[in-house]
């Protein structure tokens, strides 16, 4: 009887976070050592990064992030529980620490999911070939775990 065939998917995440560590990502892609990457669609390079994966073919999904940079959604334009006074997401403890108090509507965090979710099909053309998340901001305290479905 013949095995069933394993197939290791490794993926990069936060590309689209600088220049320099995109450009690491890609190597790694073209020598065979990561199979895919997460793009922040916040990030300082979020568009080269996106022409990268177009051009060499780089599955890549959504890294979705709630803690750092600066949202993509409405709550760029108008007060959030989601940012700081700065604009700024709350960092990753800050996050967790808000969902924990329950000072997070969760009504806003899904608007920002699905902004980053827009964005990426603006920036490739297509949907996600998966969606991740940025420090673990996906699995929230008490075991709750974000879906958008």
């Amino acid at each position: 009887m013949a095995r069933p065939r394993v197939r290791l998917v490794v993926t990069a995440d936060d590309f689209g976070y600088c220049p320099r560590r995109d450009e690491g990502i890609v190597e790694a892609f073209l020598a065979g050592a990561v199979t895919s990457v997460s793009l922040l669609v916040n990030g300082a390079a979020t568009e080269s990064a996106a022409e990268l994966a177009r051009r060499h073919s780089i599955p890549t999904g959504l890294h979705a992030n709630l803690s750092e940079g600066r949202p993509v959604g409405p709550a760029r334009r108008s007060a959030s529980s989601l940012i700081g006074p700065e604009g700024f997401f709350l960092g990753k403890m800050g996050f967790r620490e808000a969902v924990a108090a329950g000072d997070v509507a969760l009504p806003q965090v899904r608007e920002e999911l699905e902004a980053q979710l827009n964005c990426f099909r603006e920036l490739l053309g297509r949907a996600p070939t998966h969606v991740d998340g940025h420090q673990h901001v996906h699995v929230l305290p008490g075991g709750q775990t974000l879906s958008w479905a």
